[in-house]
Order: structure tokens, then C-alpha cells, then sequence
């Protein structure tokens, strides 16, 4: 990785920058502050320049991991690599999972697999779409803990957001810029930064650490911090909305930011996230905090071929 440094009120410059670790067996770095890892540990990366004939200078650590062995390779399959943070990421245009959308069943469904998770579910509409913006935090499976964000529209307007609606992932113009970072409060009550995703076009926002949560449910120790530009200020006001509605709490300004809070400011939204969750329930389904039984299942399953025929229908033109 590159460590960038900036020379800044200089009065006189001679010779540059000269950068320099303190543990060259840890890691070495050339001059254009070039960083190479040698073995699992920590050094100090240190650039040095003279003002005149005085000497200044700032420093950074950096840790340097083992190569992942069955984990990595296993994810590895799945995900990118970030070897720059150490995690592992989706990369949007070709995720396998983007062709089967999004319904409530894969939350339930996916503690067979051992996901256990907290998620917020964000639904507006703009734009004759319905939106839902859904947020997970939690550990997914026995070895990685992580963070997501995923952006999904459906066409059949009107219908609202049940255990029957069927979203699709947000095409190319409906994705969204955002950035998110996840931090990981340890049992000492220290906070980590477990890795940041940069500020950029995403229908799929998200980042996986090898480690294991102290406890799975709720993952309160997971914190989730976000900033959502939208189309503009209409779907902004519209996102405010459906976070509100989610649980969420309004602040004026972005200095006032605490955990479930938002702030809206122009056409970004930033928020704060560790405490809201809905119930990842398994079999049976509820709704509204009760079991359905199988007339509701029914009714529900009307609601989604209702759905189907509206966005099957929504794509067709009358007149010449």
C-alpha cells in the first residue's frame, strides 16, 4: 500500500520527503513511500522533511497480517479482497446474487447457514417505484462478521412492503452513491474500525472481517456509520421518511449524530446505526409479532401474484 504525506507552510524545501520504518523486518517502505509487508506485525512508518535546516516530520502504524489459509480461500471465491483493510467485499457489477433480487424469506431462511444478523429496512416510494433500502450487521456464518447495505426497487406500486414483496436489485440508474464503515466495540470497551467502504456508486454496499462477535444477537456491538446521497432532494425527503418510520430519530446536524439517529442535509442523508433490529424470525413467519397461519399465507401469497402482474403489466404500452 502507499502512504501519502504533504509538505505544507514550508518557508524553504531542499531534498523532499525521506520516509523510513522502525521495523524493517516488519515492513519496509521505498521512497515514494511505497509500503511492503514482510511478517504479522506492527511498525511505524515515519516521513521526514526539512524546513530549512530544521526537521519535521509525522508518522502512521501499519499492521501487517498472515496470508489467509481455508477462510480466505473460501471467501475468496465469493468476494473480492481488499488488501488494504483486510476484508473482503462485493463487487456490484458481478454478484452472483444480483439475478435473484430480494425477499424477506432469504432473512428468515438464512440462519440455517448461520447468519445472525441485525437489519433495518428502509421503504419509500419515488420515482412510481417502491424502495427499500436495507441495512444487516451481524456474524455471517462461523468465521466472518460484517456489514451491508443493499439498495432493491419494485414497479408494482401500492401494494406496500409485506412478507410477500418481491424487490429486484437496483438497476445501474438507481444506484446510489454512498460510503459506510463498521466498527466493533471489543469486551475492554475499546472501538475498532473493522473497515470503510469509500464514497462511490453502490446497489450493494458492503464488507466481511474474519472474527467472531461476542454474541451473535443483537449485534449492538457492531456499529454502522453511513452517508446516502440520493437523486435529489425529493427522494431525500422521501428516504427520511422511511427512516423515521424504521425507528430512527431526526437531528439537525451531522455533529449531532449518535447511535439510530439521521440527519438530512440537501440530498445526503447521514446516519448512525447499532440498536434498531427487527426480528430475524425462522419458521413459523410473523407478522405484526404474530404467527400467520395458513389463511394469511394464502391471502400473502395473492399479494405477491398481484405484484407479479403489475410489474409484468408496467412494462407495456398502450397507444401508437
Amino acid at each position: 500500500m502507499q502512504i501519502k504525506a504533504e509538505l505544507k507552510n514550508f518557508e524553504t524545501q531542499s531534498a523532499g520527503i525521506v520516509w523510513s520504518s522502525d521495523n524493517t523486518g516488519i515492513a519496509t517502505v521505498d521512497n515514494q513511500g511505497n509500503v511492503s509487508g514482510k511478517a504479522a506485525g506492527s511498525a511505524v512508518i515515519t516521513a521526514t522533511a526539512m524546513d530549512g535546516e530544521t526537521p519535521v516530520s509525522a508518522s502512521c502504524a501499519v499492521n501487517v497480517v498472515k496470508r489467509r489459509g481455508f477462510p480466505h480461500f473460501f471467501l475468496s471465491m465469493n468476494y473480492k479482497y481488499a488488501n488494504k483493510g483486510d476484508y473482503y467485499y462485493s463487487y456490484n457489477d458481478i454478484t452472483w446474487q444480483m439475478p435473484f433480487g430480494f425477499i424477506r424469506l432469504y432473512d428468515n431462511a438464512s440462519q440455517l447457514i448461520g447468519y445472525q444478523y441485525d437489519f433495518a429496512r428502509v421503504v419509500f416510494t419515488y420515482g412510481n417505484k417502491d424502495w427499500l433500502v436495507q441495512f444487516w450487521k451481524g456474524q455471517y456464518g462461523l468465521f466472518q462478521l460484517g456489514g451491508e447495505i443493499g439498495v432493491y426497487t419494485k414497479y408494482a406500486v401500492g401494494f406496500g412492503d409485506t412478507i410477500a414483496s418481491a424487490y429486484q436489485c437496483a438497476g445501474r440508474d438507481d444506484w446510489l452513491d454512498m460510503e459506510m464503515t463498521l466498527y466493533h466495540q471489543q469486551p475492554d470497551g475499546s472501538v475498532i474500525r473493522e473497515f470503510t467502504r469509500e464514497y462511490g456508486k453502490y446497489w450493494w454496499c458492503d464488507g466481511y472481517k474474519i472474527g467472531k462477535l461476542n454474541k451473535n444477537k443483537p449485534a449492538t456491538e457492531l456499529q454502522m456509520v453511513s452517508r446516502i446521497t440520493l437523486k435529489d432532494e425529493q427522494m431525500a425527503t422521501a428516504f427520511a421518511k422511511g427512516m423515521r418510520d424504521c425507528g430512527f430519530s431526526q437531528v439537525a446536524r451531522q455533529e449531532d449524530l449518535t447511535d439510530d439517529t439521521f440527519c438530512l442535509d440537501g440530498k445526503d442523508v447521514c446516519f448512525i446505526w447499532r440498536n434498531l433490529t427487527e426480528p430475524q424470525a425462522l419458521i413459523p413467519i410473523t407478522v405484526n409479532g404474530e404467527s400467520t397461519g395458513i389463511l394469511p399465507m394464502i391471502g400473502y401469497g395473492f399479494v405477491m401474484l398481484g405484484e407479479a402482474i403489475a410489474r409484468l403489466f408496467s412494462g407495456i404500452k398502450i397507444g401508437a
